[in-house]
């Protein structure tokens, strides 16, 4: 086992992709001013003090679940166990990175703890995806980020929906919210299908982490007492972690430019204009584990979060002197921009 899960680790680097696309001179020397600049050294003490802190969060939150028996309480822990699972999330994110550590075996053990075990999501097959996102961003056909049944991002791509979803691509900007909050369960369903069939390199171990995962997570409701509680807990707790997903996700490429293998560019130039950078300040920083900072982290996958801000000027300023397109947007924009191209994607089923 331990050597399948050591070869997997070396399949699921998400900055892999960056061979597909040419490297520019241009590229070449930003990462050298960023480098020098040593936004590329390794951040271990925080990351460390990042894992205690929502380790301990996480075991609080529990701890509040199983010992209180105010309903209004339970359904605030649901809530808030929600948004420890997307934080945990960022936490994986970062690990599959190599942000946290080079070391192959323990992305992949600690993966397996941080998605299988604490919120219930292959780890293996969320890298997976993750890997193609990076080499080809909003790709109309490689990008999985852009693959869903009930969601069309562009009006060509209407005709290849089931029918059956027409009713909701129509109207899929209104609809966009309620959907990000069943994005969980899609989530865990891809995940445990990819156990399931056999297609996990690592299946035994993640197999056994899901178990062990879904058996807590009864035992907790168990604890509840009241069974039509526990379930509005489950729903509450599911619902907030997926549309928090969803809001921390949406911002960063939907409504940007869209690609076909004819328009594909150089990596910098593909990296920078397919996303968007939300506004940076340290509420929205946190909430976004550093996503916000999009386009920083698709030019370097491997840079710690905490050195996301302070790169930011820097690529800023170089692809200003190159007159390449850099957008930054508040965070109301952030989510108002990708609901208005989802809305005009639609309009011929209107």
């Amino acid at each position: 086992m331990t050597t399948d899960i050591q070869t997997a680790s070396s399949l699921q680097r998400p900055d892999q992709g960056r061979s597909a696309l040419p490297v520019s001179s241009d590229y070449i020397e930003l990462k050298r001013i960023v480098k020098a600049a040593g936004m590329l050294a390794p951040q271990t003490r925080y990351y460390l003090l990042k894992a205690f802190s929502l380790a301990a969060l996480y075991a609080g939150t529990v701890a509040l679940v199983i010992t209180v028996d105010q309903p209004a309480i339970i359904v605030l822990s649901a809530v808030l166990l929600g948004l420890m699972f997307t934080q945990v999330g960022f936490l994986g994110h970062d690990l599959a990175h190599r942000q946290i550590t080079h070391n192959s075996r323990l992305v992949s053990w600690f993966g397996l703890v941080v998605g299988n075990l604490l919120i219930g999501v292959s780890y293996s097959w969320w890298t997976a995806k993750h890997n193609r996102h990076h080499a080809t961003p909003n790709h109309l056909d490689d990008d999985p980020d852009l693959q869903f049944s009930v969601l069309a991002f562009d009006s060509a791509s209407i005709s290849s929906k089931p029918r059956m979803f027409y009713p909701i691509i129509a109207y899929q900007a209104v609809l966009y919210v309620f959907l990000g909050t069943l994005h969980a369960y899609l989530l865990k369903f891809r995940g445990f299908a990819q156990v399931a069939t056999g297609q996990s390199p690592t299946r035994l171990a993640e197999g056994l982490a899901y178990v062990l995962h879904v058996a807590l997570y009864i035992l907790m409701l168990a604890q509840i007492g009241d069974w039509g509680l526990a379930i509005a807990f489950l729903v509450v707790q599911q619902a907030t972690f997926g549309l928090y997903n969803t809001l921390v996700f949406a911002p960063n490429h939907k409504g940007m430019p869209l690609l076909d293998e004819s328009s594909r560019m150089d990596y910098l130039r593909e990296q920078v204009l397919t996303a968007r950078n939300v506004m940076g300040h340290p509420v929205i920083d946190f909430l976004y584990g550093g996503l916000n900072y999009q386009i920083e982290h698709h030019l370097f996958p491997s840079m710690a979060r905490n050195k996301l801000r302070t790169t930011q000027p820097i690529v800023a300023k170089f692809c200003a002197e190159l007159g390449i397109d850099y957008t930054v947007v508040g965070p109301v924009e952030g989510i108002a921009a990708p609901l208005r191209h989802l809305h005009a994607a639609s309009a011929p089923l209107r």
